[in-house]
């Protein structure tokens, strides 16, 4: 039997407590990673080249913003689906048209309705 190999997800957040909380839920069925900042974030996603990247719009240093920019324009990271999470509704339009794949607004969306969007996001049933 041939076994698939794990689907990886990066999550840029710097809040500790809401990362781990992603990294408990998606463990089970994701190869996870985690950066604080959003220098770390770029390094780890040029790195570890993931198939997917959560990213939470407020960092310290580099803003999610700035982030998502770079990545978008980085020939090694432009075309991983990136997934912001913000906590402004008036954000999603802007990093939709800067290229994030979508956009979550974290105060109306569980855990689970997260979960559900990362995995339809990466084919995944």
């Amino acid at each position: 039997m041939e076994e698939k190999s794990q689907k990886k997800v990066l999550i840029i957040e710097d809040d500790q407590s809401l990362a781990a909380a992603y990294r408990i839920k998606l463990s089970p069925h994701f190869a996870t990673q985690n950066a604080i900042t959003g220098n770390e974030g770029i390094k780890y996603a040029n790195d570890w080249q993931p198939d997917l990247i959560v990213l939470d719009l407020f960092l310290p240093g580099l803003s999610g913003q700035e982030v998502l920019k770079r990545l978008k324009k980085d020939h090694k990271t432009k075309k991983i689906p990136i997934l912001v999470l913000t906590n402004l509704e008036g954000q999603c339009e802007q990093m939709l048209a800067v290229g994030a794949s979508d956009c979550m607004i974290k105060t109306e969306m569980s855990m689970d309705q997260i979960l559900k969007k990362i995995r339809d996001s990466l084919d995944i049933d």
